[in-house]
This record gives structure tokens, C-alpha cells and sequence, in this order.
């Protein structure tokens, strides 16, 4: 969910920075941005279709089980497409990228599509639509706290990785960028006066960008959750049927 609030900017950092001229920096434009958040709409509506469809054949917990096995793979695979990109911007890294994401947001849909089923077939259907209900509370939730969480992952790499460059940067030729002493890089960054970019115009020869990675520790963050949600998800059992209203309740009709 917090995924889909950044998508767009996610898009153009880690694709974007590729050097001017090159076929990625011509392809990678606001408007293949704005068309890549278009297409998360678009197989979010797919994937309720085809992971509710799957889950008949399969089983609803099955299904789940999918979600977070194939989700933390291809996770795991974004920082690797990300840093692969930042050394060397070739077209087939922003395919796996694409590919990766529009996977994950099936599942998305998906979930959203199999879950009430889910549900009935774990708590029976008598309050299967409030017990929805609270689930659909947290899940809102998630998606308040989901961009919070993702910004505040970026804000730490973005300051990790600017430590680094500096740490790669003779302070007389950034006082001479920036008309100010290195010492005052913090009171600089929080002015926007120094940026990863602007570093990059200064830093030695062969230094890579770190623009591409700035997401890489939200991804880990992302497949470290999936990995907790399949064990949960291992451990869900149906409720027993002893505790169904037919049976604590003799002639009682739902």
C-alpha cells in the first residue's frame, strides 16, 4: 500500500538519473511516470480477477502463500535491478522493474479480492462481513502509515548516502560549489542547498550514484514483513466448529 503513494517518484529516481542522452534518460520521462502509475490501476484490477479466479482451484490460504513467497522475491530482486542500473542503465533493468512491480500489484488487488472468502472459510459466514470490516480498518491504517514509514526509510538512506559522497569529496572544491566549508554540509542539506545530484557534478570519476538505491532499504524492509506474514499466515487454522453459532446455539437459524 505505502508502495503505491511513491510510485511515481520511485519510478524517476531510481530510472531517472541515468546519464543525459542515454536511451533510459530519453525513455524515462514524467510522462512514462505518470503512465507507469496508471498501469499500477490497471493490473490491480487484473489480479482480483485472476488471484480470485486461482484461489478456487488452489485454496484461499494457498493463494496467500503465493503472495508472500513470490512478493519477497521479487522484493529482493528491486535493489538488485536498482544497483545493476545505477552502474549501468541498460533498458532490461527497467523490464524486470516493471515486470516486478506489476506483479506485486496483482497481488495486491488480489488480496483485496480473496480475502472475504478467506475469512468465511476461517470464522464460517455468519460474521464474516463484520469481521471484514475490522480488517479493512487495519488495513487502512496500513495505507496511512505505509508512506510515513517509506519516506522516513528514504530520508535515512538519502542522508547515509550523502555522507558517503562527501566522504569521497575534496572540501576545497566543494567550497568552491557551494561557497561554504564542508563542516557546514548538515545546516546545507536541511536548506536544500546540497543535494545527491549537485554532489554528483563534483564527485571523483567513476563514482556511482546512490539515487537508484535510495529505495533499496524499504524493499528489504517490504520482504522482511512478507517473510513474518507467510509464517503468520502458516500458523492460521479455521475456527473449530464446536464454536459455530449451529452448535453452541441448538435450533438457532442464522
Amino acid at each position: 500500500i505505502g508502495v503505491i503513494g511513491v510510485a511515481k517518484t520511485m519510478m524517476s529516481e531510481i530510472f531517472g538519473s541515468a546519464p543525459a542522452g542515454s536511451e533510459m534518460a530519453t525513455m524515462v520521462t514524467a510522462g512514462f511516470a505518470g503512465t507507469y502509475v496508471l498501469m499500477i490501476s490497471v493490473f490491480n484490477m487484473c489480479g482480483r480477477i485472476i488471484w480470485a479466479s486461482l484461489s478456487d482451484f488452489i485454496g484461499r490460504k494457498n493463494t496467500y502463500h503465493c503472495f508472500f513467497v513470490i512478493g519477497t522475491l521479487l522484493y529482493l530482486s528491486i535493489p538488485f535491478t536498482a544497483n545493476a542500473v545505477s552502474v549501468d542503465p541498460k533498458i532490461m533493468y527497467l523490464v524486470m522493474f516493471y515486470a516486478a512491480t506489476m506483479i506485486i500489484f496483482t497481488m495486491y488487488g488480489g488480496g483485496f479480492a480473496t480475502i472475504p472468502a478467506y475469512l468465511a472459510d476461517m470464522f464460517g459466514t455468519m460474521h464474516v462481513g463484520g469481521i471484514h470490516g475490522r480488517l479493512l480498518t487495519a488495513w487502512s491504517t496500513a495505507g496511512v502509515i505505509g508512506p510515513v514509514a517509506i519516506a522516513e526509510l528514504r530520508k535515512l538512506s538519502v542522508t547515509n548516502s550523502l555522507d558517503k559522497l562527501i566522504s569521497t569529496i575534496d572540501p576545497a572544491v566543494f567550497l568552491n560549489k557551494f561557497g561554504a566549508p564542508i563542516e557546514q554540509i548538515d545546516e546545507l542539506v536541511k536548506a536544500k542547498t546540497v543535494t545527491i545530484s549537485k554532489l554528483m557534478e563534483i564527485a571523483p570519476e567513476g563514482t556511482v550514484d546512490p539515487t537508484p538505491s535510495l529505495y533499496n532499504t524499504t524493499m528489504y524492509a517490504m520482504a522482511c514483513l512478507l517473510i513474518i506474514a507467510f509464517f503468520s499466515n502458516l500458523l492460521i487454522k479455521p475456527v473449530n466448529k464446536k464454536h459455530f453459532v449451529e452448535n453452541t446455539h441448538p435450533g438457532f437459524k442464522a
